[in-house]
């Protein structure tokens, strides 16, 4: 700059006597004063900015580093208390790592199209982690794949996604071959040759009452000559349209002598249909997962028994395989979580009351 300032002046004036020279010489010293007042005024200027930067970035980093971390927990329903059990076990959990607990879910097992907007809005959210127990084992393969491209780990519990393992998935499901098998050791005193078992709520899009129902038909067969088994297959979440199938199921077959629930919706129709036939005291329901109401009628003599998922212990385990995968630890792909068998004898025991925990709001 001050060479082109000297320059201009040259081409102005052109070379010069004495007076020339000091009026140069003071000119240089004006240029001088501007140039340096000049760079002095960028140099302040800039400092300015790479300071208010400077702050900036603590700030950010600070923010960051306080803001809740959060792991998102999407139920199949808000609607029955088995998953609050699955609630009270991943709070547990997070709660030991510094980390909160966002607990959504739809209203309807088969309202599949809140359930993967549920999801994707947990995904917007950067949220650190996902548990989520599918309405269906295929429509969420999808939306799953999108978290896991965004590296947020993501944990399948409950029934099983028709997905493969790796790349930040994990299985924690129930384990529903065991399921069918104590339902059918606990008919099996309830039956004899030429009996008929009624199998209550096959659903060909959830993997989970496939297995259940296949492997309770393998075992019964072993257990009890001539038993016939009828499946009843729905993929409604309707208990009022359950209800009929069960009572019809049971006017027309005199020789039915157990009804095996594959699901809650199922267990609260069947009880309406053995209620509504006033075959309570001769038909015995032997019923899949928890619910309060449930609880309530087994209490009563009503139900003969409930196999419970351990939700609890998947809402745990869950947790922790994030906290692993974010560790960089290793992690194993699957795990079967037991389900328990209870009964009015032991419904009140500790071990099976820390299954049925639902209040994850202790020491929130």
């Amino acid at each position: 700059m001050k060479a082109a300032l000297y320059a201009g002046f040259n081409a102005i004036h052109g070379g010069g006597g004495p007076q020339e020279a000091m009026h140069q010489k003071r000119i240089e010293r004006e240029i001088m004063c501007a140039v340096t007042g000049m760079s002095a005024r960028r140099t302040f200027g800039l400092a300015v900015s790479v300071v208010a930067i400077s702050v900036f970035v603590i700030a950010f980093a600070v923010w960051k580093g306080r803001r809740p971390k959060v792991i998102a927990v999407v139920p199949e329903t808000t609607a029955q208390e088995i998953w609050e059990a699955e609630h009270a076990g991943a709070t547990e959990a997070a709660r030991a790592f510094g980390w909160k607990v966002y607990w959504n879910g739809p209203s309807r097992e088969d309202d599949f199209p809140r359930q993967v907007q549920i999801v994707r809005q947990a995904i917007a959210r950067r949220v650190l982690g996902l548990v989520l127990s599918p309405d269906h084992d295929v429509v969420l393969i999808s939306t799953v794949q999108e978290a896991l491209d965004k590296k947020i780990p993501v944990v399948i519990t409950g029934t099983p996604l028709g997905v493969s393992l790796g790349n930040g998935l994990t299985f924690v499901l129930n384990d529903d071959a065991a399921m069918g098998r104590m339902a059918a050791a606990r008919a099996a005193r309830l039956l004899k040759p030429g009996d008929t078992v009624a199998v209550l709520g096959v659903n060909p899009n959830v993997l989970s009452s496939i297995e259940r129902a296949n492997a309770f038909e393998d075992a019964i067969r072993t257990k009890v000559e001539d038993v016939r088994v009828e499946e009843k297959h729905s993929t409604s979440v309707s208990t009022a349209e359950a209800e009929e199938v069960a009572e019809r199921l049971i006017r027309a077959d005199p020789h039915l002598r157990v009804i095996i629930a594959l699901n809650v919706n199922q267990a609260r129709a069947a009880y309406g249909a053995v209620l509504n036939t006033r075959t309570v005291d001769r038909i015995p329901l032997i019923v899949c997962d928890q619910d309060l109401d449930l609880l309530h009628h087994l209490r009563s003599g009503r139900i003969d028994s409930l196999i419970a998922q351990n939700s609890y212990g998947m809402g745990y385990t869950a947790i922790q395989n994030i906290h692993k995968q974010l560790a960089g630890e290793a992690v194993q792909p699957l795990t079967a979580i037991a389900p328990v068998l209870v009964t009015r004898e032991n419904v009140d025991s500790d071990a099976v009351q820390q299954v049925l925990n639902m209040d994850w709001r202790v020491r929130q």
